[in-house]
């Protein structure tokens, strides 16, 4: 992965809101990653409305910290990683087959990203929406999350899955350690973008993660999920509704096109 200029990486850690000069350590790995998760929002405006993300360093930063948008997968992972690794920590971009609510893994479509640091590796995503980590995950040992846990699967690899209820794990996805570079990333992404069928055409997918509190907003349905408290559900009535939902709860604008995709594709 090309590692991010100073430059972007002063930009990103401004669009953060965290300061420079932050150690290479744990604890700066997970600081970042929570701050990303809040700051920089889950969400396939993009590919929803007809268009496939460019991913380009330039383009994601153009996107993603100047005109402060969020993305999905293959656009946050990578833009987390060439800025870690411009900050020296030694990171890499992955492939993953998503497992979640699916009966058979899913194509490498999925991106993620691993770090090495003081001896041991650490998963760190803040691209899967939801049911995602939102902590850097140990590959081996303790998961610091008691809700996520990983194993080795044959012919899978590393599994991660996650505790919907008591006693009920569910598979999230499946990586190996093989080599992956920008053209993995960019058949991912044209898959995810352009595949008849793709949940991310046929739907508006916006995820938040602030602190213990999760957003989410679906087509028309908007959720907020707190720890300790009962889930919130409202559905948005009107496009102009769900404009406002994205300005007011993630921080983002409308974009062309949105309010024509959202009635074509029959979400009103």
């Amino acid at each position: 992965m090309q590692a991010a200029s100073q430059d972007l990486i002063g930009a990103w850690l401004s669009r953060l809101g965290l300061p420079s000069g932050l150690p290479v350590t744990l604890d700066t790995l997970t600081t970042m990653t929570r701050a990303h998760l809040d700051r920089i929002p889950f969400e396939n405006l993009t590919v929803f409305c007809g268009d496939v993300p460019e991913l380009g360093l330039e383009a994601l930063a153009a996107k993603m910290i100047h005109n402060r948008r969020g993305g999905y997968c293959v656009e946050v992972n990578p833009l987390l990683c060439a800025a870690l690794c411009g900050l020296g920590f030694d990171a890499r971009l992955r492939m993953a087959r998503v497992m979640w609510q699916r009966d058979v893994p899913g194509p490498r479509s999925h991106c993620v990203c691993i770090v090495s640091l003081d001896g041991a590796e650490y998963l760190v995503d803040v691209g899967f929406g939801g049911p995602g980590p939102t902590v850097p995950v140990p590959l081996n040992g303790d998961p610091g999350d008691p809700t996520l846990r990983t194993e080795t699967r044959a012919g899978l690899g590393t599994v991660l899955y996650r505790q919907v209820d008591a006693g009920d794990w569910r598979d999230l996805y499946a990586f190996t350690d093989e080599l992956t570079t920008m053209s993995d990333v960019q058949a991912g992404n044209w898959l995810a973008a352009t595949f008849p069928g793709s949940l991310f055409t046929r739907t508006l997918i916006v995820t938040r993660q602030c602190g213990d509190t999760r957003l989410v907003l679906d087509g028309a349905v908007f959720r907020k999920f707190a720890k300790g408290r009962a889930p919130c559900c409202e559905t948005l009535q009107t496009p102009d509704a769900v404009i406002a939902c994205l300005h007011d709860a993630f921080g983002l604008e409308s974009i062309p096109g949105l309010v024509d995709a959202l009635i074509r594709k029959g979400i009103f």
